[in-house]
């Protein structure tokens, strides 16, 4: 069977078309001596050599080189080759050493528009993941021809694009990752939840399970706008904490996750306060009362509720034990 000259030479991790990644192998087993062989390379002036020759530039470093040997190939086999998909990513794998991120995203969207679904696809959406990160880090995009802007919108696109395009993909977990790692790292808290709701819900045997169930919990709590504001966010935070704690056991007693949830605990505790300090400022009493009552019966041992019973003292209310 026909190898893939890409395959053996080129992308032996995910740093693979930056240059930097250990040597390729191109060793052949034999199974009756159980023993592995170095493979000659291909003969220079056939496809599979000439491919093979871009490649090893891609690997040197010599990326200009590696350009030039897919122009070459192009011209001399044509676009209908077998092996010319395998050229198209040479080329996309030079021009990303180069930091050239905007035209190599151009060469791996029409690669992907025009081969997507073939064996080359995950060395493809590799690719297309390396540009997305680089583009967060900062790598601009040009803008009408003209402008340079920060490729940031471009990056979180390229990622939405991997995982609805290829969800079945690897790669594709990763991309919800990182755009939520990205949004948590940039305070976009509340987007950053959704992200990691989305990967825990797409992929429930994700091997970043533990890590997002704790950061949906994490983004939550990060998202609440303090006790004057809902408290939607607050008490996902808190059911978040809880089911990362069942999940979790030993993690979340060494993250010091039922201090957590016992801060939280305050923080509802207070709010439900609050509500009642408003009542009985605007002199609806009734109101006030149920309130302060309501934070005893369901935040006994906390602060808020010892305030609450002061309030229900001056009020002349009755005060009923904790939890009743």
């Amino acid at each position: 069977m026909k190898k893939s000259i890409l395959a053996i030479v080129c992308l032996s991790g995910w740093t693979a078309a930056l240059g930097d990644q250990p040597r390729a192998r191109t060793l052949e087993y034999n199974p009756a001596g159980k023993t592995w062989a170095e493979e000659s390379p291909p003969m220079a002036g056939t496809p599979d050599g000439d491919l093979y020759l871009a490649n090893s530039h891609v690997r040197r470093g010599e990326y200009r080189k590696a350009i030039a040997g897919a122009a070459s190939f192009l011209k001399k086999y044509g676009d209908a080759h077998a092996l010319y998909p395998e050229s198209v990513l040479v080329r996309a794998a030079a021009l990303v050493g180069m930091k050239n991120y905007n035209e190599a995203d151009k060469v791996v969207q029409a690669f992907l528009s025009q081969f997507s679904g073939g064996a080359l696809t995950r060395e493809a959406l590799r690719l297309q993941f390396v540009i997305a990160e680089n583009f967060l880090r900062g790598a601009k995009v040009r803008k009408w021809l003209i402008f340079w802007v920060r490729g940031e919108d471009r990056g979180l696109a390229m990622l939405d694009d991997i995982w609805t395009g290829f969800p079945d993909q690897r790669v594709a977990e990763l991309a919800i990752k990182t755009k939520a790692d990205y949004l948590f790292q940039t305070g976009d808290h509340a987007l950053a939840e959704l992200e990691y709701a989305r990967l825990l819900r797409d992929y429930p045997q994700s091997r970043y399970h533990q890590f997002s169930l704790a950061r949906t919990a994490e983004a939550a709590l990060a998202s609440f706008g303090g006790v004057d504001y809902d408290e939607a966010a607050l008490i996902e935070s808190e059911e978040r904490y809880h089911d990362y704690r069942t999940a979790y056991r030993g993690p979340a007693e060494r993250e010091g996750v039922d201090l957590i949830l016992e801060s939280i605990r305050e923080m509802r505790a207070e709010k439900e306060l609050r509500i009642g300090e408003y009542y009985e400022r605007t002199d609806h009493a009734d109101s006030a009362i149920f309130y302060y009552r309501g934070v005893r019966q369901y935040f006994p041992s906390t602060l808020a509720s010892a305030k609450a019973a002061e309030r229900l003292s001056l009020m002349g209310a009755p005060i009923e034990p904790e939890g009743n």
